[in-house]
């Protein structure tokens, strides 16, 4: 049985550096040696990428291993690796995992870097990943496709507004103010009053160049995970929703709520909803992630409204595999356990390539593994 080298790919340029390297230790503790063998990639703060041994070298110093690695363009997975004294050498990437949250990697920067050199990737591709990296992008593409989201203004760096007027746009009180392409929560306030709002922007903007205005909406918080059958590209399996709950003592699902506040958060991996509710969820998310292009794999984060309106809040194209997140909790809560979701992912990355005729690795072929089971609803 083939062996095949699974580069992950982790840490990152963007504020979500930490996030990754917790999704990174997830997937790496649960891999199955048996039919994997990983080649760590870790990408600095400053951008540079780094071949670590162990994971043990990345938590103590991802900044530097001594030996950097980039993919051949064209080189079909091919990629040099330079060490201090040891020169160049070539190693084999048979498929890419990326695990990078946030603008350099999830917005489809680090996907056209692996399409040029032919190296077969989990995830979607460049145009959707940048969608969805893309609030406001994000959510006309929703509003074209017919699919409710919360209104929103989006502000350009100089760009002004004040805040009663965003009210009146927005016919909301209340807002959340956030950066347009960065996830965790990081940079965004809800606000209520003038001196807030402009405190907001003013952080907004230290994150990126636009920035979001949007509605508060009083609604319980469900997610659903999206699975892209990696044989029959039209057909979606799709979970039972899962609903975060933040403490009181949160304004709302703020950073510190989702990774630092051991009880921030209670996370409901099925959520307690009518299964006619449950099945709007399901429709919508799959309708959102087909809308945007996505492919292989989704969370898609929604507000249920009291009246039983349902709107699409955020489509997330890498979720976060660490122990906190939902997206894998509501898949294994549907029958495919953690191991087998990564070898469906690892599965589907190979077969796009092969459908698309990029030339992989000989290598490259799965070889018969666990039953993955295709009851997820």
């Amino acid at each position: 049985m083939a062996i095949l080298n699974v580069a992950f790919m982790f840490g990152g340029r963007s504020a979500e550096h930490d996030v990754s390297l917790r999704s990174f230790q997830a997937i790496y503790e649960t891999l199955d040696r048996q039919r994997y063998n990983p080649l760590l990639v870790g990408v600095s703060r400053d951008g540079k990428w780094w071949l670590h041994e162990d994971t043990k070298s990345v938590l103590q110093n991802l900044e530097s291993s001594g030996a950097q690695i980039v993919f051949l363009p064209g080189g079909r997975g091919k990629a040099i690796v330079h060490g201090p004294g040891t020169g160049y050498t070539l190693c084999h990437v048979d498929v890419a995992f990326p695990m990078l949250h946030g603008p350099f990697c999830e917005d489809g920067l680090l996907q056209g870097t692996l399409e040029t050199a032919q190296v077969p990737f989990v995830g979607s591709p460049v145009l959707a990943s940048a969608i969805c990296m893309d609030k406001d992008i994000f959510k006309r593409t929703l509003r074209d496709a017919g699919i409710p989201t919360p209104r929103h203004l989006a502000l350009a760096r100089g760009e002004e507004l004040a805040f009663h007027l965003a009210q009146r746009v927005l016919r909301s009180s209340s807002l959340f103010v956030k950066p347009a392409s960065l996830g965790s929560s990081i940079g965004v306030s809800k606000v209520t009053c003038d001196s807030e709002f402009r405190a907001a922007i003013d952080l907004a903007f230290t994150y990126d160049n636009k920035i979001l205005l949007e509605e508060y909406v009083q609604a319980r918080e469900l997610e659903c995970a999206i699975l892209q059958d990696p044989e029959v590209q039209t057909e979606l399996l799709s979970s039972w929703p899962g609903e975060i709950i933040p403490a009181n003592h949160h304004a709302f699902y703020t950073y510190q709520a989702k990774y630092i506040d051991q009880k921030g958060t209670i996370w409901k991996t099925n959520a307690e909803v009518a299964e006619a509710v449950a099945d709007r969820v399901r429709a919508l998310s799959c309708a959102a992630f087909r809308a945007i292009g996505c492919e292989a794999m989704a969370r898609v984060d929604l507000f249920l409204r009291a009246n039983g309106e349902i709107l699409i809040n955020e489509v997330n194209t890498i979720p976060s595999f660490g122990p906190s997140n939902m997206f894998a909790k509501m898949v294994e809560a549907s029958g495919i356990t953690y191991r087998v979701l990564v070898q469906r992912l690892l599965e589907h990355a190979i077969k796009r390539s092969e459908r698309g005729g990029s030339p992989i690795s000989a290598r490259a072929t799965l070889a018969s593994a666990e039953p993955v089971r295709d009851d997820i609803r």
